[in-house]
């Protein structure tokens, strides 16, 4: 798996390539933990060349949703591939995140 962020202002996106299996999912946490520390009021992540998501990639997203939204941030998940999109649908996380 790929990571890449690129900010601007108070916005980053975060772009994801590859697999979110387990040890992606701890790069994924650990980026986005960084980016809890700054001053951000908006992240967007881009799904464009994500074919997978295990349940510990989920749990990652989930952890950094709660604690940035808690510091009034606001989250994106974007170009969601069709398996994916449906993946979330299935477990109510389309609610949750803005898909």
């Amino acid at each position: 798996m790929n990571l890449k962020v690129e900010k601007n202002d108070a916005k980053a996106t975060v772009f994801i390539s590859g697999n979110i299996d387990i040890p992606g999912a701890e790069d994924l946490k650990k980026t986005l933990a960084g980016l809890t520390e700054e001053n951000l009021t908006d992240v967007v992540i881009d799904f464009t060349g994500v074919t997978f998501i295990g349940s510990s990639g989920i749990g990652k997203l989930l952890l950094f949703y709660k604690n940035f939204t808690a510091k009034g941030g606001s989250l994106s998940i974007i170009n969601l591939s069709d398996e994916i999109i449906a993946l979330f649908k299935a477990i109510k996380l389309d609610k949750l995140f803005n898909i």
